[in-house]
């Protein structure tokens, strides 16, 4: 973790920010009263599951990894957030967090001790998008353990390439735009690092998806293939 200049909330670029959908209804001035920054390195922990809660983290920058360790230490990646989005709200009113939090990039974030967030949502319209974002964030969770558990490794594998450009987008090229290694997209997958390895290599042979970069790059060739795939499972509805 890395100290930074602060950032306010008006300067903030980031427009989906959790406070800057509402900035004509809350003062902006009191977020930033309340909020400290920090800017964390890639591969830098930002929460560790079991550790107390203190606060909330929201990324004002950059794009993290979310993931909890399975009963034979296996990690699952159960969110990747971007920009504007909150880190921990599921872990939110326990004691210690359900998750750990690391970045796949160089990102910046900002903190809300409790006590603090609970006087900046003593506002009907933020409290309101609040329930709102963690009804969202709950469906999108349920119906992602649901369907895996259902699904083979094909479709685990391009349920997950798909996730990630759900999270993150794509560049110009068409590809995703976001360096995940294939343990981590087995850990998405909730599959083994070997059988990810695999399948990627038959999508590549099926040009839906091509490598670039020596492999730092997966460009996506035909979505509307990766979708048909996984299509009876509505997970992005």
């Amino acid at each position: 973790m890395e100290p930074i200049n602060f950032v306010s909330c008006e300067q903030c670029q980031s427009a989906t920010c959790f406070f800057k959908q509402y900035g004509s209804s809350i003062d902006l001035h009191l977020i930033d009263s309340k909020k400290n920054q920090s800017e964390y390195l890639q591969g830098d922990y930002i929460i560790h599951e079991g550790a107390p809660i203190h606060g909330l983290f929201f990324l004002q920058q950059g794009k993290i990894k979310i993931f909890s360790s399975g009963l034979n230490g296996t990690p699952q990646i159960v969110r990747l957030v971007q920009a504007g989005e909150s880190l921990c709200f599921r872990g939110y009113g326990r004691a210690t967090y359900l998750t750990s939090s690391v970045t796949l990039e160089d990102s910046r974030v900002c903190f809300f001790e409790t006590n603090d967030f609970m006087q900046v949502c003593d506002i009907s319209k933020l409290s309101m998008h609040l329930i709102s974002y963690l009804g969202d964030e709950l469906e999108i969770a349920e119906k992602r353990l649901k369907y895996l558990m259902q699904m083979n490794v094909r479709e685990k594998t391009a349920e997950a390439l798909l996730f990630m450009k759900k999270s993150f987008g794509v560049n110009r090229k068409n590809e995703l735009d976001v360096y995940m290694s294939r343990k981590d997209i087995a850990a998405i997958a909730g599959t083994s690092e070997e059988l990810i390895i695999r399948q990627l290599s038959d999508f590549e042979k099926e040009k839906l998806i091509e490598r670039r970069d020596h492999g730092s790059k997966i460009g996506l060739l035909d979505e509307k293939k990766l979708y048909q795939l996984i299509s009876k499972y509505n997970v992005f509805s």
